[in-house]
This record gives structure tokens, C-alpha cells and sequence, in this order.
């Protein structure tokens, strides 16, 4: 005992036998009171339900993610957590830091093999394309995926929570979220009250391809104040001809460039010739990011202001 003594800073006291017994006694019993306690054992699984409905254990914060599509790239990015995402898809672009990523192939067809080599403890996908068999495989060899799945813009809000939570990193999620949702509410209140004007939105003039129910620019377009011509069409990107639209006479129109900061010169050129079109004739077509308003990720709130700058200019002057 005088070594415990010289080693704890205790007193000199006289300590009877039997109490040193109980003592050595303790330390023996210790580690099997944290084992018997889950104290001294592996930490147990968090569970998760991803937004495909499926179930997904995860022991700890993930240190070695896998992205396979841009918008969940975007979300882990503003969550903080570049330094633990290991891998990308070949269409992950924005921020710029993740070009300097391993590529994995596409959303559609990611290469098992490349992310299998990555050693990932986390991968998070999206509900695009036929993935069951991939996913079945990485199940098998014990890799946790994570399937995201929104499909208008409060659903973005709620794949930014959820995996914020699969990634433990809720708080920030948390901070993403309500910025985002005090954004959307002040667009809200800006054109509550204003009329509605018929939009078209194009996402190819030739042939002319536009946006229609259950996308993500028809509801950026309806919260911004708008009437999206195609929302009664059929299927999601309905065609139009020319005479379609000179008859339902768009009076804002929205062009998507799939590049950044493409002017869409030609494209504009083109609209300029149906000098009929109350679009038209009064200078109302607008070129927009097509990443901004097509991916759910955070900046899909940049994507609606624009939208609602473009609907109502008057109202954000």
C-alpha cells in the first residue's frame, strides 16, 4: 500500500489487512462490472431508417464516407465533413474541393469495386436507377448505406437532417436546416400576395422539353409565386410544340444552362423570333443555374430566390 499511497498523494493511515483485500478485490471485479454493464465492450449500433424505408446499422461517427451522387456530396460538404468522404461520383463538381476526391463512377452505375477499395464505413446514395443489387452486395460485406430520396424542396430539408443524423453530425444539420427554412418563409412573404403569372420553364428547345408535376422546379416555381404551364401536362418532362405555347402565351421564361455561367446566347436568340409571346416582348427570359433549381442539395434555396427574382422582380428590389 505505500506505493499507492506514494502514487495518489494519500495520507499515511494505517490500513487493515482486510480492507486491502477488499481493495485488490475491486480491481479484479472492475473490468467484468464494464463488460456486464456495456461499459468496457464494443459501443452497439446506432439504428437509422434511410428515406427508402430501409434500415441501416452504424457503430460509431462514420470516418470513411462514400458519396455516390452531387447533391449528397453538397450536404456532407456543408456539414462539415470533407476530411471524412474518401470517395465521389465522377458528376460531383461543386464545392471544388471534391474534384479533388476518388471517383466511383456515376449515380447510376458506381463501381463496386473502387468503392469496396475505398474501405468505407458509410455509403450514401440515391433512390435513382435500379441500385437493389448494389446495394444487396455492399449489405453482404458488412458496409451500412444510406439512400436518400427527396423529391420537392421541404423533402431536401428533411434528407439534410437525416443524414446529418446518420453521419453524427445533427447540430450542424440543424443550423443548415433552419437557414435554409428562414430563407424559403421570406421568399413566401414576399410574393404571397402577388399575382401568379404563367412561367414556362425549358429544359431543351429542340425539341421543347419542359418541367412538370413532381419536380423540383415545378415546386420552386409554385413557392416563388408563379403558375408552371407544364404542371398539368403529361409525365414529368412533357414536350410542347410552338403552338402550344404561342396559345397558352408564357409571361416568364426560364432557361436552364447545365453550365456554369453559360449565357445560353444561342438559345435566346432563338426565343427572340416569337416576338407574340408576352415573355418575349417584354425582356422577361432569364437564364438560370441548372444545378441550382434540378439538385436537392442546400443551395437549392440560391435556385428558388432566383426563381422568385425572376417571377417577381418587384418584390426583391
Amino acid at each position: 500500500m505505500e506505493k499507492w499511497r506514494l502514487l495518489w498523494g494519500a495520507p499515511r493511515l494505517a490500513v487493515r489487512p482486510s480492507g486491502e483485500k477488499r481493495i485488490r478485490k475491486w480491481f479484479l471485479i472492475f473490468p467484468l462490472v464494464l463488460v456486464l454493464f456495456g461499459m468496457g465492450g464494443k459501443t452497439p449500433a446506432a439504428t437509422f431508417m434511410d428515406e427508402a424505408g430501409r434500415r441501416l446499422e452504424i457503430g460509431g461517427p462514420p470516418r470513411r464516407i462514400v458519396s455516390v451522387a452531387p447533391n449528397v456530396t453538397e450536404i456532407l460538404f456543408a456539414l462539415g465533413l470533407e476530411d471524412r468522404v474518401v470517395g465521389v461520383s465522377i458528376y460531383c463538381q461543386h464545392p471544388p474541393e471534391a474534384l479533388q476526391k476518388e471517383k466511383i463512377g456515376g449515380y447510376i452505375n458506381p463501381s463496386l469495386e473502387r468503392i469496396i477499395a475505398l474501405r468505407p464505413d458509410l455509403v450514401v446514395g440515391i433512390a435513382e436507377g435500379d441500385l437493389r443489387a448494389f446495394v444487396d452486395k455492399l449489405a453482404d460485406l458488412k458496409i451500412p448505406v444510406y439512400i436518400a430520396n427527396p423529391r420537392d424542396t421541404l423533402e431536401v430539408l428533411n434528407s439534410i437532417r437525416k443524414i446529418g443524423e446518420v453521419t453524427f453530425a445533427p447540430d450542424r444539420a440543424l443550423e443548415i436546416v433552419r437557414s435554409m427554412e428562414a430563407r424559403i418563409e421570406r421568399v413566401r412573404q414576399k410574393v404571397q400576395s402577388r399575382l401568379r403569372p404563367r412561367v414556362l420553364h425549358v429544359l431543351d428547345f429542340n425539341p421543347l422539353i419542359s418541367a412538370g408535376k413532381g419536380t423540383f422546379i415545378d415546386d420552386l416555381i409554385r413557392i416563388s409565386g408563379g403558375r408552371n404551364m407544364a404542371e398539368t401536362a403529361m409525365g414529368k418532362y412533357p414536350r410542347f410544340s410552338m403552338e402550344e405555347i404561342l396559345v397558352q402565351d408564357p409571361e416568364v421564361i426560364l432557361l436552364a444552362s447545365m453550365k456554369s455561367r453559360d449565357p445560353l446566347v444561342k438559345q435566346r436568340k432563338w426565343w427572340e423570333r416569337w416576338k407574340k409571346i408576352s415573355a418575349v416582348k417584354e425582356g422577361r427570359i432569364y437564364v438560370l443555374d441548372s444545378d441550382l433549381i434540378h439538385r436537392p442539395s442546400p443551395r437549392i434555396v440560391d435556385g428558388l430566390e432566383e426563381v422568385a427574382r425572376a417571377i417577381h422582380p418587384e418584390a426583391f428590389k
